[in-house]
Protein backbone atom coordinates (compact mmCIF):
# COMPACT_ATOMS: atom_id res chain seq x y z
CA UNK A 1 0.00 0.00 0.00
CA UNK A 2 1.64 3.28 -1.05
CA UNK A 3 2.35 5.97 1.53
CA UNK A 4 0.67 9.33 0.76
CA UNK A 5 1.92 11.78 3.36
CA UNK A 6 0.31 9.80 6.15
CA UNK A 7 0.23 11.41 9.58
CA UNK A 8 1.16 9.66 12.78
CA UNK A 9 -1.57 10.73 15.21
CA UNK A 10 0.84 11.72 17.95
CA UNK A 11 1.42 15.29 19.12
CA UNK A 12 4.12 16.02 21.66
CA UNK A 13 3.79 19.28 23.50
CA UNK A 14 7.24 20.58 24.26
CA UNK A 15 8.70 23.84 25.49
CA UNK A 16 11.61 25.19 23.49
CA UNK A 17 13.20 28.38 24.82
CA UNK A 18 9.98 29.29 26.60
CA UNK A 19 7.78 28.81 23.47
CA UNK A 20 5.08 26.17 23.51
CA UNK A 21 5.48 24.17 20.31
CA UNK A 22 3.80 21.10 18.88
CA UNK A 23 5.63 18.40 17.02
CA UNK A 24 3.61 16.75 14.30
CA UNK A 25 4.02 14.99 11.02
CA UNK A 26 2.57 16.86 8.02
CA UNK A 27 -1.15 16.46 7.30
CA UNK A 28 -1.29 15.99 3.52
CA UNK A 29 0.24 19.45 3.17
CA UNK A 30 2.32 20.92 0.41
CA UNK A 31 4.81 23.30 2.00
CA UNK A 32 6.16 26.32 0.07
CA UNK A 33 9.85 26.80 -0.57
CA UNK A 34 11.85 26.75 2.64
CA UNK A 35 13.58 29.84 3.96
CA UNK A 36 17.19 29.64 5.03
CA UNK A 37 17.89 28.52 8.62
CA UNK A 38 17.97 31.47 11.00
CA UNK A 39 18.04 32.42 14.65
CA UNK A 40 14.61 33.01 16.15
CA UNK A 41 13.79 34.69 19.45
CA UNK A 42 10.79 34.47 21.71
CA UNK A 43 9.11 37.49 23.28
CA UNK A 44 11.06 36.51 26.41
CA UNK A 45 14.37 36.78 24.58
CA UNK A 46 15.23 33.07 24.38
CA UNK A 47 16.72 31.94 21.07
CA UNK A 48 16.56 28.83 18.89
CA UNK A 49 17.79 27.88 15.43
CA UNK A 50 15.25 26.60 12.91
CA UNK A 51 14.15 26.64 9.29
CA UNK A 52 10.74 28.12 8.52
CA UNK A 53 8.55 25.68 6.56
CA UNK A 54 5.20 27.46 6.52
CA UNK A 55 3.21 30.29 8.05
CA UNK A 56 -0.56 30.79 7.81
CA UNK A 57 -0.73 34.22 9.43
CA UNK A 58 -1.08 32.84 12.94
CA UNK A 59 1.13 29.78 13.36
CA UNK A 60 4.65 29.17 12.08
CA UNK A 61 5.87 25.64 11.31
CA UNK A 62 9.61 25.00 11.68
CA UNK A 63 12.16 22.34 10.94
CA UNK A 64 14.33 22.17 14.05
CA UNK A 65 18.06 21.49 14.10
CA UNK A 66 17.38 17.83 15.01
CA UNK A 67 15.22 17.42 11.89
CA UNK A 68 11.89 17.31 13.67
CA UNK A 69 9.01 19.67 12.93
CA UNK A 70 7.64 22.13 15.46
CA UNK A 71 5.07 24.88 15.41
CA UNK A 72 4.67 28.09 17.41
CA UNK A 73 2.24 30.98 17.54
CA UNK A 74 3.63 34.08 15.84
CA UNK A 75 2.53 36.15 18.85
CA UNK A 76 5.12 34.26 20.95
CA UNK A 77 7.96 35.43 18.70
CA UNK A 78 9.89 38.69 18.72
CA UNK A 79 8.69 41.73 16.75
CA UNK A 80 11.59 41.24 14.32
CA UNK A 81 10.58 37.63 13.74
CA UNK A 82 6.93 38.58 13.27
CA UNK A 83 7.97 41.12 10.63
CA UNK A 84 10.06 38.43 8.93
CA UNK A 85 7.06 36.07 8.91
CA UNK A 86 4.76 38.72 7.43
CA UNK A 87 7.26 39.53 4.68
CA UNK A 88 7.86 35.83 3.97
CA UNK A 89 4.13 35.16 3.69
CA UNK A 90 3.65 37.97 1.17
CA UNK A 91 6.23 36.40 -1.11
CA UNK A 92 4.60 32.96 -1.19
CA UNK A 93 2.53 31.87 -4.19
CA UNK A 94 -1.21 32.42 -3.87
CA UNK A 95 -3.32 29.62 -5.25
CA UNK A 96 -6.27 31.21 -7.01
CA UNK A 97 -9.27 29.04 -7.81
CA UNK A 98 -11.94 30.81 -9.81
CA UNK A 99 -15.49 29.55 -9.37
CA UNK A 100 -17.28 28.17 -12.42
CA UNK A 101 -20.77 29.42 -11.61
CA UNK A 102 -21.81 31.74 -8.77
CA UNK A 103 -25.34 32.74 -7.89
CA UNK A 104 -28.56 31.91 -6.11
CA UNK A 105 -31.71 29.94 -6.78
CA UNK A 106 -34.80 32.13 -7.08
CA UNK A 107 -36.77 29.82 -4.78
CA UNK A 108 -34.11 30.24 -2.07
CA UNK A 109 -34.23 34.04 -2.04
CA UNK A 110 -35.91 35.06 1.20
CA UNK A 111 -38.10 38.09 0.56
CA UNK A 112 -40.26 39.82 3.13
CA UNK A 113 -42.46 42.89 3.23
CA UNK A 114 -41.40 45.42 5.86
CA UNK A 115 -43.98 48.12 5.21
CA UNK A 116 -46.41 49.32 2.52
CA UNK A 117 -47.80 52.82 2.06
CA UNK A 118 -49.72 53.10 -1.24
CA UNK A 119 -50.56 56.77 -0.63
CA UNK A 120 -46.89 57.77 -0.36
CA UNK A 121 -45.90 55.13 -2.93
CA UNK A 122 -43.40 53.75 -0.47
CA UNK A 123 -42.96 49.99 -0.19
CA UNK A 124 -40.08 48.50 1.78
CA UNK A 125 -38.88 44.95 1.17
CA UNK A 126 -35.97 42.86 2.42
CA UNK A 127 -33.95 39.97 1.10
CA UNK A 128 -31.08 38.26 2.93
CA UNK A 129 -28.67 41.16 2.49
CA UNK A 130 -30.69 44.01 0.95
CA UNK A 131 -33.39 46.45 1.97
CA UNK A 132 -35.28 47.75 -1.06
CA UNK A 133 -37.38 50.91 -0.89
CA UNK A 134 -39.68 50.82 -3.92
CA UNK A 135 -42.17 53.26 -5.42
CA UNK A 136 -44.31 50.33 -6.55
CA UNK A 137 -45.77 47.26 -4.90
CA UNK A 138 -44.22 43.95 -5.93
CA UNK A 139 -45.84 40.58 -5.46
CA UNK A 140 -43.76 37.87 -3.81
CA UNK A 141 -42.76 36.17 -7.05
CA UNK A 142 -41.56 39.38 -8.70
CA UNK A 143 -39.74 40.45 -5.54
CA UNK A 144 -37.80 37.19 -5.40
CA UNK A 145 -36.89 37.53 -9.08
CA UNK A 146 -35.66 41.09 -8.53
CA UNK A 147 -33.87 40.12 -5.33
CA UNK A 148 -32.06 37.17 -6.89
CA UNK A 149 -29.82 39.37 -9.06
CA UNK A 150 -29.00 41.57 -6.08
CA UNK A 151 -28.16 38.52 -3.99
CA UNK A 152 -26.28 36.89 -6.88
CA UNK A 153 -24.04 39.96 -7.20
CA UNK A 154 -23.34 39.81 -3.47
CA UNK A 155 -22.33 36.15 -3.80
CA UNK A 156 -20.21 36.89 -6.89
CA UNK A 157 -18.12 39.66 -5.33
CA UNK A 158 -17.64 37.53 -2.22
CA UNK A 159 -16.53 34.50 -4.27
CA UNK A 160 -14.03 36.28 -6.54
CA UNK A 161 -10.38 36.09 -5.39
CA UNK A 162 -10.14 39.72 -4.32
CA UNK A 163 -10.58 39.09 -0.62
CA UNK A 164 -13.74 41.19 -0.44
CA UNK A 165 -16.19 40.32 2.34
CA UNK A 166 -19.13 42.60 1.48
CA UNK A 167 -20.47 44.46 4.50
CA UNK A 168 -23.20 47.13 4.58
CA UNK A 169 -22.71 50.25 6.67
CA UNK A 170 -25.90 49.30 8.56
CA UNK A 171 -27.88 46.09 8.87
CA UNK A 172 -28.63 45.84 5.12
CA UNK A 173 -27.39 47.13 1.80
CA UNK A 174 -29.87 49.83 0.80
CA UNK A 175 -31.49 50.37 -2.61
CA UNK A 176 -34.09 52.85 -3.84
CA UNK A 177 -36.19 51.70 -6.79
CA UNK A 178 -37.98 54.29 -8.95
CA UNK A 179 -40.95 53.78 -11.27
CA UNK A 180 -39.69 56.35 -13.77
CA UNK A 181 -36.40 57.84 -14.83
CA UNK A 182 -37.81 61.28 -14.04
CA UNK A 183 -38.29 60.28 -10.42
CA UNK A 184 -34.84 58.71 -10.39
CA UNK A 185 -33.22 61.92 -11.63
CA UNK A 186 -35.28 64.07 -9.26
CA UNK A 187 -33.85 62.06 -6.35
CA UNK A 188 -30.36 63.23 -7.28
CA UNK A 189 -29.11 60.62 -9.74
CA UNK A 190 -26.68 61.87 -12.41
CA UNK A 191 -28.15 62.85 -15.76
CA UNK A 192 -27.98 60.16 -18.45
CA UNK A 193 -27.19 57.43 -15.93
CA UNK A 194 -29.13 54.17 -15.70
CA UNK A 195 -28.24 53.46 -12.10
CA UNK A 196 -25.86 54.89 -9.52
CA UNK A 197 -24.28 53.90 -6.25
CA UNK A 198 -24.33 56.86 -3.85
CA UNK A 199 -21.38 56.25 -1.55
CA UNK A 200 -22.31 59.18 0.69
CA UNK A 201 -25.37 57.30 1.95
CA UNK A 202 -24.35 53.78 0.86
CA UNK A 203 -27.46 53.42 -1.33
CA UNK A 204 -28.02 52.11 -4.84
CA UNK A 205 -30.48 54.20 -6.91
CA UNK A 206 -32.06 52.62 -9.98
CA UNK A 207 -35.21 52.95 -12.11
CA UNK A 208 -37.45 49.91 -12.47
CA UNK A 209 -36.47 49.27 -16.08
CA UNK A 210 -32.84 48.67 -15.10
CA UNK A 211 -33.64 45.96 -12.56
CA UNK A 212 -35.81 43.99 -14.97
CA UNK A 213 -39.21 45.39 -13.97
CA UNK A 214 -41.67 46.93 -16.41
CA UNK A 215 -44.94 48.72 -15.75
CA UNK A 216 -47.99 46.92 -17.15
CA UNK A 217 -51.07 49.05 -16.54
CA UNK A 218 -51.27 49.53 -12.78
CA UNK A 219 -49.12 46.53 -11.92
CA UNK A 220 -45.56 45.37 -12.53
CA UNK A 221 -44.07 42.43 -14.36
CA UNK A 222 -40.69 40.89 -15.07
CA UNK A 223 -38.94 42.15 -18.18
CA UNK A 224 -36.91 39.31 -19.68
CA UNK A 225 -35.15 41.58 -22.18
CA UNK A 226 -33.57 44.08 -19.82
CA UNK A 227 -29.81 44.72 -19.68
CA UNK A 228 -28.37 43.92 -16.27
CA UNK A 229 -24.89 45.39 -16.74
CA UNK A 230 -25.54 48.80 -15.14
CA UNK A 231 -27.21 47.16 -12.16
CA UNK A 232 -24.34 44.71 -11.57
CA UNK A 233 -21.73 47.45 -12.08
CA UNK A 234 -23.22 49.72 -9.41
CA UNK A 235 -23.98 46.88 -7.01
CA UNK A 236 -20.34 45.83 -7.27
CA UNK A 237 -19.35 49.30 -6.08
CA UNK A 238 -21.77 48.91 -3.20
CA UNK A 239 -20.31 45.51 -2.25
CA UNK A 240 -16.83 47.10 -2.23
CA UNK A 241 -17.94 50.20 -0.28
CA UNK A 242 -15.26 50.02 2.42
CA UNK A 243 -12.52 49.29 -0.14
CA UNK A 244 -13.30 52.15 -2.51
CA UNK A 245 -11.28 54.86 -0.66
CA UNK A 246 -8.17 52.68 -0.90
CA UNK A 247 -8.53 51.62 -4.54
CA UNK A 248 -7.34 53.65 -7.52
CA UNK A 249 -10.24 54.60 -9.75
CA UNK A 250 -9.18 52.26 -12.57
CA UNK A 251 -9.41 49.27 -10.22
CA UNK A 252 -12.78 50.35 -8.76
CA UNK A 253 -14.28 50.85 -12.22
CA UNK A 254 -12.44 47.98 -13.88
CA UNK A 255 -13.66 45.41 -11.36
CA UNK A 256 -17.24 46.71 -11.72
CA UNK A 257 -16.97 46.48 -15.51
CA UNK A 258 -15.56 42.98 -15.16
CA UNK A 259 -18.48 41.71 -13.05
CA UNK A 260 -21.07 43.49 -15.19
CA UNK A 261 -19.80 41.72 -18.32
CA UNK A 262 -19.90 38.22 -16.87
CA UNK A 263 -22.78 36.23 -18.39
CA UNK A 264 -25.76 36.27 -16.00
CA UNK A 265 -28.84 34.11 -16.36
CA UNK A 266 -31.61 33.38 -13.86
CA UNK A 267 -29.53 34.53 -10.92
CA UNK A 268 -26.28 32.78 -11.85
CA UNK A 269 -23.02 34.30 -13.10
CA UNK A 270 -20.87 32.11 -15.36
CA UNK A 271 -17.36 33.15 -14.35
CA UNK A 272 -15.92 30.40 -16.54
CA UNK A 273 -17.49 32.17 -19.54
CA UNK A 274 -15.81 35.51 -18.83
CA UNK A 275 -14.24 35.42 -22.30
CA UNK A 276 -17.70 35.35 -23.88
CA UNK A 277 -18.62 38.50 -21.99
CA UNK A 278 -15.39 40.16 -23.07
CA UNK A 279 -15.98 39.39 -26.75
CA UNK A 280 -19.61 40.55 -26.58
CA UNK A 281 -18.38 43.79 -25.03
CA UNK A 282 -15.72 44.46 -27.66
CA UNK A 283 -18.10 43.54 -30.50
CA UNK A 284 -20.67 45.95 -29.10
CA UNK A 285 -18.07 48.74 -29.10
CA UNK A 286 -16.97 47.96 -32.65
CA UNK A 287 -20.46 47.91 -34.12
CA UNK A 288 -22.53 50.29 -32.00
CA UNK A 289 -20.35 52.73 -30.11
CA UNK A 290 -19.61 56.14 -31.60
CA UNK A 291 -16.11 55.92 -33.03
CA UNK A 292 -15.95 52.14 -32.57
CA UNK A 293 -13.65 50.45 -30.11
CA UNK A 294 -11.51 53.15 -28.47
CA UNK A 295 -7.75 53.29 -28.20
CA UNK A 296 -6.57 52.18 -24.74
CA UNK A 297 -5.90 55.04 -22.36
CA UNK A 298 -2.15 55.51 -21.69
CA UNK A 299 -1.21 53.44 -18.64
CA UNK A 300 1.22 56.04 -17.32
CA UNK A 301 -1.74 58.42 -17.06
CA UNK A 302 -4.43 55.92 -16.06
CA UNK A 303 -2.50 54.62 -13.07
CA UNK A 304 -2.34 58.16 -11.68
CA UNK A 305 -5.85 59.46 -12.40
CA UNK A 306 -7.39 60.60 -9.12
CA UNK A 307 -11.08 60.28 -8.28
CA UNK A 308 -11.49 64.00 -8.83
CA UNK A 309 -9.74 63.92 -12.21
CA UNK A 310 -11.84 60.92 -13.24
CA UNK A 311 -15.01 62.85 -12.44
CA UNK A 312 -13.81 65.87 -14.39
CA UNK A 313 -13.09 63.73 -17.46
CA UNK A 314 -16.53 62.10 -17.27
CA UNK A 315 -18.20 65.49 -17.17
CA UNK A 316 -16.19 67.10 -19.95
CA UNK A 317 -15.29 64.48 -22.57
CA UNK A 318 -17.55 61.45 -23.24
CA UNK A 319 -15.10 59.89 -25.70
CA UNK A 320 -12.27 60.09 -23.17
CA UNK A 321 -14.45 58.63 -20.41
CA UNK A 322 -15.24 55.69 -22.69
CA UNK A 323 -11.51 55.10 -23.06
CA UNK A 324 -11.09 55.16 -19.26
CA UNK A 325 -13.74 52.50 -18.64
CA UNK A 326 -12.63 50.41 -21.60
CA UNK A 327 -8.99 50.35 -20.51
CA UNK A 328 -9.87 49.70 -16.88
CA UNK A 329 -11.91 46.66 -17.90
CA UNK A 330 -9.15 45.43 -20.21
CA UNK A 331 -6.65 45.66 -17.36
CA UNK A 332 -8.79 43.81 -14.83
CA UNK A 333 -9.66 41.07 -17.34
CA UNK A 334 -5.97 40.79 -18.28
CA UNK A 335 -4.82 40.48 -14.66
CA UNK A 336 -7.61 38.00 -13.92
CA UNK A 337 -7.15 35.68 -16.92
CA UNK A 338 -4.16 36.49 -19.12
CA UNK A 339 -1.26 37.72 -16.99
CA UNK A 340 1.51 35.34 -15.98
CA UNK A 341 0.11 31.82 -15.79
CA UNK A 342 -3.40 33.12 -16.39
CA UNK A 343 -4.46 32.29 -12.83
CA UNK A 344 -5.04 35.81 -11.44
CA UNK A 345 -2.26 35.34 -8.87
CA UNK A 346 -0.76 38.82 -9.18
CA UNK A 347 -4.18 40.47 -8.94
CA UNK A 348 -5.03 38.45 -5.82
CA UNK A 349 -1.67 39.43 -4.32
CA UNK A 350 -2.35 43.06 -5.20
CA UNK A 351 -5.67 43.02 -3.33
CA UNK A 352 -4.02 41.37 -0.35
CA UNK A 353 -1.45 44.16 -0.27
CA UNK A 354 -4.18 46.81 -0.53
CA UNK A 355 -5.99 45.09 2.33
CA UNK A 356 -2.88 45.20 4.51
CA UNK A 357 -2.22 48.84 3.67
CA UNK A 358 -5.80 50.02 4.22
CA UNK A 359 -5.82 48.46 7.69
CA UNK A 360 -3.30 51.17 8.60
CA UNK A 361 -4.86 53.94 6.49
CA UNK A 362 -8.25 53.68 4.73
CA UNK A 363 -7.01 56.11 2.06
CA UNK A 364 -3.74 55.13 0.45
CA UNK A 365 -1.18 57.85 -0.11
CA UNK A 366 0.84 58.03 -3.32
CA UNK A 367 3.73 56.01 -1.91
CA UNK A 368 1.46 53.18 -0.71
CA UNK A 369 -0.44 53.13 -3.99
CA UNK A 370 2.83 52.82 -5.93
CA UNK A 371 3.98 50.05 -3.60
CA UNK A 372 0.84 48.06 -4.39
CA UNK A 373 1.03 48.82 -8.13
CA UNK A 374 4.55 47.40 -8.27
CA UNK A 375 3.05 43.98 -7.46
CA UNK A 376 1.12 44.12 -10.74
CA UNK A 377 4.02 45.53 -12.73
CA UNK A 378 6.35 42.89 -11.27
CA UNK A 379 9.45 44.57 -12.67
CA UNK A 380 7.84 45.54 -15.98
CA UNK A 381 7.71 49.10 -17.20
CA UNK A 382 4.29 50.43 -18.15
CA UNK A 383 5.31 50.29 -21.81
CA UNK A 384 6.38 46.65 -21.45
CA UNK A 385 3.12 45.81 -19.68
CA UNK A 386 1.08 47.44 -22.45
CA UNK A 387 3.01 45.48 -25.06
CA UNK A 388 2.21 42.23 -23.24
CA UNK A 389 -1.44 43.24 -22.92
CA UNK A 390 -1.74 43.92 -26.66
CA UNK A 391 -0.08 40.59 -27.45
CA UNK A 392 -2.36 38.65 -25.08
CA UNK A 393 -5.51 40.21 -26.51
CA UNK A 394 -4.30 39.68 -30.09
CA UNK A 395 -4.28 35.94 -29.34
CA UNK A 396 -7.97 36.27 -28.47
CA UNK A 397 -8.62 38.01 -31.77
CA UNK A 398 -8.95 41.46 -30.16
CA UNK A 399 -6.69 44.07 -31.77
CA UNK A 400 -5.96 47.02 -29.52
Amino acid sequence: MPVTHAIVNIRLLLVVCGIVVQYAAPVCAQFPAQAAPRLWRSTEGQAFNATLLSFDGTTAVFKMANGQRAQAAAAKLSAEDQAFLADWQKKQPIKVVLPDVVGVETANVKAETVSEDPVKEQFVYRTQHFELESEGKFNQTLLREVGRNFEATYELVKALPWGIDPKPSGSYFKARLFKTKEGYYSAGAPANSGGVYMSRNDTFYVPFENIGVKVVGKSYAKDDDFRYDTMVHELTHQMMHFWLPALPQWVAEGTAEYTSNLPLRTGKFRVSAAKNGLKDYTEFLKKRAVGGMPEPYPLEKLFRVSNEEWGEILGSDPSMSRRLYFTSYLLVYYFMHLDGKGDGERFARYFREIGDLRSANPRLDEKAAEQALNILLDGRSQAELMKQIRSAYAKLGIRL
